[in-house]
């Protein structure tokens, strides 16, 4: 299916999937790892196979973010993996990068799931979604809404709370959720930080304490007075 607008390099973009029918896509923490391992090697101009780097050259876990990839497709700003959903936000580095680089990850993912789990089909419910970002302020918004959505998880009205004297729970629940990129931007050094290209964005946040000093300030939001 051709898209009605074309992706330019150097420009911003929202990109997200769910499983078709909202059913669940990640459903262990191996399924979460093969993503993460493959939003850093299918970003790459090489026709990298992470089977061939597992299985031939027996590279653990860990190793694969410190693998030679080449030139990366697109800067990834921030991403957060859900149960039945993703969200990344990217920038294309590459002439057709984002095209790339989603049915790298889109191909791979949904092999290695149905096989894994014995099925057959679309693992996802249609192609990926998009949205260009060309207003600054709602570029810094999505570092919020996609390092915050986990929330959803375990505490489903948080968002519209008038009273949000939650922030410390919610804070702590985030810093125990591995599937996102909260995680880099708090400081926490892990392998997971290659995914990210934080040089390709606005420089929002200079310390990790500004990042904290955001999300609280977006936790504490009150909806209203908007």
């Amino acid at each position: 299916m051709l898209r009605k607008d074309a992706f330019v390099p150097g420009e911003y973009y929202h990109i997200y999937n769910r499983g078709i029918d909202k059913r669940i896509i990640f459903k262990s923490i191996h399924d979460y790892q093969r993503f993460m391992m493959l939003l850093y090697a299918a970003n790459s101009d090489q026709p990298i196979k992470l089977d061939n780097l597992i299985n031939i050259l027996h590279k653990k876990y860990e190793e694969i973010f410190s693998c030679d990839r080449g030139k990366q497709l697109v800067s990834i700003g921030t991403w957060c993996l859900m149960p039945n959903h993703f969200h990344l936000l990217v920038r294309e580095e590459a002439e057709d990068g984002i095209t790339q680089f989603m049915k790298k990850l889109g191909t791979a993912y949904s092999m290695y799931f149905n096989i894994k789990y014995q099925r057959t089909g679309s693992l996802f419910g249609g192609p990926f979604k998009s949205k260009n970002i060309s207003n600054d302020k709602y570029l810094k918004h999505l570092f919020g809404y996609i390092s915050l959505n986990p929330l959803d998880l375990e505490f489903p009205e948080w968002e519209g709370l008038v009273e949000k004297q939650n922030s410390k729970v919610w804070r702590d629940f985030l810093k125990k959720y591995r599937y996102s990129s909260y995680f880099d931007y708090i400081g926490i050094q892990r392998e997971e930080n290659s995914i990210l290209n934080m040089e390709a964005f606005p420089k929002y946040f200079s310390t990790h304490k500004d990042f904290e000093d955001f999300i609280e300030s977006y936790l504490s939001f009150d909806p209203s007075t908007s």
